[in-house]
């Protein structure tokens, strides 16, 4: 496994674990479920703001996560905490259902675009972007989006083709790990009223 590779894999296994956050809300309830989320997005910002502060903080957190951060994340907040701030916008915004289905398009899908992208990508979609890795995120969002019950049919699709959008294309000045959930979360929330 070359290098680059193994360090998306290491980032992607911290992406598939945060899945914690939207299964919480079904093992939990609501109310806690909307509690654990919140109190892990107050870590995730006491962290970020401890490790762009107090260097040795930041000495500890490059040594322990370092190969892990993006290049920007090393002077603004990392995707983690933009992730939490994601996962408690769609609880509070949308129904159980699609906050769980919008945060899994961005841990299982955004993490499938990756890993599928750079180990089995031949054939360039857009820059860093391959064909391969596209299709990957939209069929494992398209899968959530038919199983995570209480989504309309229509709305799980709609959903799951515009996280595919949002990760494939980006948005300059939101952090994907905020845009893909909130933005796929309000399709679905739109397409759930127009069919339900």
């Amino acid at each position: 496994m070359n290098a680059t590779l193994r360090h998306e894999v290491e980032r992607k296994v911290i992406h598939l674990g945060a899945s914690v956050l939207p299964i919480s809300l079904f093992l939990l309830g609501p109310e806690a479920g909307t509690i654990f989320v919140a109190a892990t997005l107050i870590v995730a910002i006491t962290a970020d703001v401890a490790r762009l502060r107090i260097p040795v903080v930041k000495r500890f957190f490059e040594k322990t996560f370092g190969e892990a951060l993006r290049p920007h994340e090393a002077h603004e907040l990392t995707g983690s905490t933009y992730m939490c701030l994601a996962a408690l916008v769609c609880i509070v915004l949308f129904t159980v259902p699609v906050a769980v289905a919008a945060l899994l398009f961005l841990t299982v899908g955004d993490t499938a675009a990756a890993l599928v992208g750079q180990r089995w990508g031949r054939h360039p979609l857009l820059p860093g972007k391959t064909y391969e890795g596209t299709l990957a995120c939209l069929v494992c969002c398209s899968i959530i989006g038919v199983i995570v019950p209480g989504i309309p049919f229509a709305a799980g699709i709609v959903g799951a083709a515009v996280a595919t959008v949002v990760e494939l294309f980006g948005i300059e000045t939101i952090d994907d790990n905020f845009g893909i959930p909130v933005l796929s979360g309000l399709a679905m929330w739109i397409v759930a009223s127009l069919v339900g």
